[in-house]
């Protein structure tokens, strides 16, 4: 008899830690827009509070008392699809001639650098906005979104915006700019785009966002597709040269730091445009002649022809003070090339993120991050770069190219005379100098089934004007070989977030490959071992991390399909689906309502769950969704008596 009551209560023990000692790692907080939207994204959550500056564990110790409402979550709404990104100085971060224009072209790219065999369907998304029936020729006046709207808008109008930037929920207006107001033109309401990249402690937003449409006569127009801003300040291109890089330029805006530190002067980095590109090439028009938008003494107001609302331009890496957007500088010029235009390509450059060093080379110094253009024989090609100071920084910025453009070996674009790359950008860096980055795979060389965005590390504090710092794969864990993602950010103590492929399965002469949002704590120089000890060292699908505990069963109302931000509190904001009433179970792959239920992609908070530890790791199920069986009350017991049994849980690959 005492034998029995051991074994059984050896089953009752093995039953309470199967279903309660566990607390997962992160709580998953919603942020609902304040406007209405099919779609909720992502894409920054603000800097830490002060939990990390006493405890590195930030919101992971014990005495933490973290909650969601610490911190505010930048994102964008979309009714369909870009088309064409607002983010990017080229369309796709690789068409620096500015060739693709229509519903052909776009399937083209697919074609040619995905290799989907879904790229018709995957073209009807970016041309209308989302599936539609009606062909290439057809607009309807009553879709949002897709690149379609944008070409035909001058003469059909714009039907209302499709992104709406928030700072925790909270619409961010897009700023006007009066600069430059077409004669006779009257504004559309809410047909600006806004995009948002950053958000600052004080709630400040850092982003894109389109001029509008204006009303002039029968036709709608707009002035210029992207500037960036700064709170309400719009930040403009270059002041002095093409008249139509003043009036139709395009800006972009990522990140900001102060400098000197604690003087309350800030800066904000990204892109202008510098100068036109090369429009005497008769396969960019697409209404009349882009040569007329140049020749100012007949069309002094190019806004106005139709001609030029696919007007585009070469950009330099740029940089401006927080309080004026007019007085902006180059931050570096392009490599082995003064020349904007070469063989109907523009060039390009872009400071993608900053920070202040704590290196000793280059401490107390903004380092900076992004891509610019190196001139290969005839080619323009767009590489990875860090933006190193010239001995020092001058505060007023009254002269241009204070940096040194360096690109990050192994993420160039030409290896061995082959083009094996088709791009490549960092997004983030942090004070230790360690920067973050993608490279895409060209689709002339797809590795294990997929032309791949891949990911990588570079430690640009071993770099310097000289010296070019290398780019280090991110591999093993969750990374498979062939495996492609985002790498989006990275905070202070070497914590990358994204999104990377969960499935293996061919996207070349297949379909694109369902990814799911990561965590890679990188063990380099400034890692913390107390913070790198609750993740075992490796990365993770945060899937992994959301799941047991007390707040199991919320969390299991969300997959994370991309991960934008982290602070040094370690709290993290992200894109996920989310299921109404919650999925079937906890699998990774688990249904929704039996596969009929509803999914939203919305955006979310991870708010670390303080004391949480290695230990309350549970991970998800990798399979497919159950299959009903009879005897289904036998599972729990079954379980208990295959832990008895020795079973050992194989361990799955995220």
């Amino acid at each position: 008899m005492p034998n029995k009551i051991f074994k059984l209560s050896m089953v009752a023990a093995a039953l309470m830690a199967a279903n309660s000692a566990n607390a997962a790692l992160y709580k998953v907080v919603r942020v609902d827009p304040s406007v209405s939207a099919k779609q909720v994204f992502s894409s920054a959550i603000s800097d830490s509070s002060t939990v990390s500056d006493t405890d590195p564990l930030g919101c992971f110790a014990d005495s933490a008392s973290c909650t969601d409402g610490d911190y505010l979550l930048g994102g964008d709404t979309r009714q369909g699809e870009d088309g064409i990104s607002y983010r990017d100085e080229v369309p796709f971060k690789y068409d620096n001639t500015f060739t693709y224009l229509d519903y052909g072209d776009l399937r083209n790219y697919c074609y040619n650098q995905l290799g989907y065999s879904t790229c018709d369907s995957w073209a009807v998304k970016q041309w209308f906005g989302a599936n539609s029936e009606n062909s290439e020729e057809d607009c309807d006046y009553s879709l949002t979104g897709g690149l379609c709207q944008e070409r035909r808008a001058f003469y059909q109008g714009y039907n209302g915006r499709n992104a709406v930037g928030i700072v925790d929920g909270t619409e961010v207006p897009a700023p006007i700019d009066s600069s430059y107001i077409p004669p006779g033109g009257t504004l559309q309401q809410d047909s600006a785009n806004v995009v948002v990249n950053k958000v600052l402690e004080d709630g400040s937003p850092i982003g894109i966002a389109s001029s509008g449409y204006y009303n002039v006569g029968s036709n709608s127009v707009l002035t210029y597709r992207q500037r960036g801003f700064y709170n309400d300040i719009v930040l403009q291109p270059k002041q002095d040269g093409d008249a139509i890089v003043k009036q139709m330029g395009r800006t972009f805006a990522y990140d900001s730091f102060e400098y000197p530190v604690g003087s309350g002067t800030r800066y904000v980095v990204g892109s202008a445009s510098v100068a036109p590109f090369d429009n005497s090439d008769d396969d960019k028009n697409y209404w009349g002649d882009l040569s007329n938008c140049t020749d100012s003494t007949t069309y002094p107001d190019p806004v106005l022809l139709a001609d030029c609302q696919n007007f585009a331009f070469a950009t330099k890496a740029y940089i401006w003070n927080s309080t004026d957007g007019v007085s902006g500088k180059a931050v570096s010029g392009w490599d082995n090339t003064t020349a904007a235009n070469h063989d109907e390509a523009a060039a390009q450059g872009s400071a993608r993120a900053a920070a202040i060093s704590d290196v000793t080379a280059y401490n107390g110094l903004p380092v900076l991050a992004g891509f610019n253009t190196h001139k290969d024989d005839d080619n323009y090609l767009m590489q990875a770069a860090i933006f190193y100071p010239k001995d020092t920084v001058d505060p007023a910025l009254t002269d241009e190219n204070q940096w040194d453009s360096v690109f990050v070996q192994g993420a160039e674009v030409e290896d061995d005379d082959d083009y094996i790359y088709s791009n490549s950008l960092v997004k983030d860096i942090n004070k230790n100098l360690i920067a973050i980055g993608e490279a895409k795979r060209s689709g002339r060389y797809p590795e294990n089934g997929a032309a791949n965005n891949r990911l990588f590390y570079t430690d640009a504090s071993v770099g310097n004007a000289t010296t070019k710092p290398t780019a280090v794969y991110l591999s093993g864990d969750i990374f498979f070989k062939g495996a492609g993602g985002e790498a989006n950010a990275i905070n202070n103590y070497n914590e990358v977030v994204g999104s990377i492929d969960a499935e293996e399965s061919r996207e070349w002469d297949g379909k694109q490959r369902r990814r799911r949002g990561f965590i890679d704590p990188l063990n380099v120089t400034g890692t913390d071992a107390s913070r790198l000890a609750i993740f075992q060292g490796k990365s993770w699908w945060l899937d992994n991390l959301t799941n047991g505990g007390a707040d199991s069963d919320a969390n299991n109302a969300y997959r994370i399909v991309n991960a934008t931000g982290i602070n040094d509190d370690g709290v993290i904001s992200a894109t996920a689906n989310y299921c109404v009433g919650g999925y079937d179970n906890t699998d990774h792959n688990s249904y929704c309502g039996d596969g009929s239920g509803t999914e939203e992609l919305v955006a979310v908070k991870l708010v670390p769950i303080a004391g949480a530890t290695v230990d309350d790791i549970v991970q998800r199920k990798g399979g497919q969704p159950n299959v009903e069986r009879e005897g289904g009350s036998l599972g729990y017991f079954a379980l208990a008596l295959l832990g008895l049994l020795g079973f050992r849980r194989k361990k799955i690959k995220s």
